[in-house]
């Protein structure tokens, strides 16, 4: 029998695929523009420059390794649970280290490529000086160890699940306790350095010398050795679960939300949703979601007062309370962008929204169900954040003069005015995306990118840009980049949205009727057929 023949087919297959290498380029080529920029913008002799140009690409490194880690597996295997071929396997004397092993090959690779594209980025400025060889070494050595980490609790995960959201939710969250858990419990308790050790985190700062030099040497490598030993044991679990769970429903499924309901106000509730329309009745019979939205806002508030009140006394602050709304903003999006495409992606996959359309149902009214679905999930906390952004204004319209006044006005009507705008664009897009593609995930963080990505980095080209070539930023400049910033993100979400919205009501029916096109056996993310493409 093959040495693990699972991870020989997996590597083959991604070989043959084009993304692979196309990930591999555009990963270089974003590291070269970055690395570029920095050496044409930074200032002061060779030394210094190529600390700076260390320090940014380094943060780069390590955040693609934390994002790009965590979406790489976190769906590998209930995927192939809710395909049902992941039993398939098991007909066959393959053990769950075969297929565990083979998936992290599969899902892997691009995200291991990406990362060794960037990483000779690292090299110019141990090239150009103030960097030393053991310095770049031990970032590289991190980088690693953390993509392996959050690519085996990726795969713990998804040998639990078997639906893709509560995939993603739990592998996130399990990384943000494990690296934030330990300095967190340090600060409030007994400030132990050891408890800090315990995070995945600190590694990226005791790599640099300053850091490393500054702490014992021990620090470092029982750091590297804890973020190890968490990967093998997140990994090893992966390996025993796959076989004994892939029969097994989805975990969590009577984990929460297990309280009885009022029989009266849910027949209330229910009756109310069917006479507004009747996908709405399917798709939003339940407040389990808003209430988990209202919890997770909860925890954010928590954890911005609690530090909060370790920068400033006082109760609010017009430039603190920007860590509470932007972030909480920035998941309200990503939520609702997963959330608008989640619906559409699984009937179209287990063909309901066929079974659907053959009934005097319109296909309007399963678009319109669906908005109102998410307006109902989404409203109140939306407004919620809008009331907090009011009440930062008006306290920090107060206490600032004039001209900081009419600033800190101009900023919170763009930070209230595109998170309405953006969840409006991001609700139609993600559910056009949501439509044709199979993987929900995916089709939330295409429309998250349409949306926020584009415009953030078209602006920060431009004003890059600009700063190299008038060597400095004036009053108008400034003023002349923030129309442009607007126009950029206006532009997006009136592009997207409404393209997206037409799309749903022109071609829903077509889309629905053609169903989707297998780019090959050994791969279940498919593309959409020649008509679909041509739809888009």
């Amino acid at each position: 029998m093959t040495f693990l023949p699972v991870v020989e087919r997996e590597l083959r297959v991604a070989a043959r695929r084009r993304g692979t290498y196309w990930g591999r380029f555009a990963a270089a080529t974003i590291g070269t523009i970055l690395a570029a920029y920095i050496l044409l913008a930074a200032r002061g002799t060779n030394e210094n420059v190529g600390a700076t140009l260390f320090g940014w690409v380094s943060a780069v490194v390590f955040v693609y390794a934390t994002v790009a880690g965590t979406l790489a597996t976190c769906d590998c295997l209930s995927e192939e649970k809710r395909e049902g071929t992941l039993g398939l396997l098991f007909l066959t004397d393959l053990k769950g280290h075969d297929v565990v092993l083979g998936k992290l090959a599969a899902t892997s690779v691009n995200a291991f490529y990406g990362m060794l594209a960037v990483l000779p980025m690292l090299a110019i400025p141990f090239i150009l000086g103030g960097v030393t060889h053991t310095e770049m070494l031990r970032v590289v050595l991190v980088a690693i160890n953390l993509l392996f980490f959050f690519l085996s609790i990726g795969l713990f995960v998804s040998a639990l699940c078997r639906k893709d959201n509560w995939a993603l939710g739990l592998s996130s969250l399990i990384g943000l306790i494990l690296v934030a858990g330990g300095p967190l419990v340090s600060e409030l308790k007994a400030h132990s350095e050891a408890l800090q050790l315990t995070s995945p985190a600190a590694g990226c700062f005791l790599a640099f010398d300053e850091a490393y030099v500054a702490a014992p040497t021990s620090y470092f490598w029982t750091n590297a050795e804890i973020t190890l030993l968490y990967s093998w044991i997140f990994f090893g679990l992966a390996c025993w679960i796959v076989p004994r769970s892939w029969q097994n429903e989805a975990a969590g499924k009577k984990m929460f939300w297990h309280w009885k309901e009022n029989p009266t106000r849910r027949a209330r509730t229910r009756t109310a949703l069917l006479e507004a329309n009747p996908f709405l009745w399917r798709v939003g019979r339940s407040n389990r979601k808003q209430t988990l939205i209202w919890l997770t806002l909860g925890v954010l508030t928590l954890l911005w007062r609690r530090y909060f009140r370790l920068i400033s006394p006082a109760l609010l602050d017009p430039g603190l309370d920007l860590f509470l709304l932007m972030p909480a903003g920035l998941i309200l999006k990503a939520w609702i962008g997963v959330e608008a495409s989640r619906t559409f992606s699984e009937d179209h996959r287990n063909g309901g929204l066929e079974l659907l359309l053959t009934t005097p149902l319109h296909e309007r009214d399963i678009v319109r169900g669906q908005m109102l679905s998410l307006w109902r999930q989404f409203a109140w906390p939306v407004a919620a954040v809008l009331l907090a952004n009011l009440v930062f204004l008006l306290a920090g319209y107060r206490q600032w003069d004039g001209g900081s006044s009419q600033g800190l006005l101009e900023f919170h009507l763009l930070v209230g005015g595109f998170l309405v705008a953006d969840m409006i664009a991001l609700s139609w897009d993600s559910a056009w995306l949501g439509l044709i593609n199979r993987k929900p995930n995916r089709a939330g963080a295409l429309a998250f990118t349409r949306i926020l990505v584009m415009p953030t980095v078209s602006y920060i080209v431009l004003l890059c840009a600009w700063g190299m070539v008038s060597r400095g930023l004036n009053e108008i400049s400034v003023n002349f980049f923030l129309v442009i910033w607007l126009a950029l993100g206006v532009a997006a979400d009136l592009y997207f949205g409404l393209s997206a919205r037409a799309r749903l009501d022109t071609q829903f029916r077509t889309i629905v009727s053609e169903g989707f096109k297998r780019k090959s056996p050994s791969e279940p993310i498919t593309k959409p057929t020649p008509a679909l493409v041509e739809a888009q």
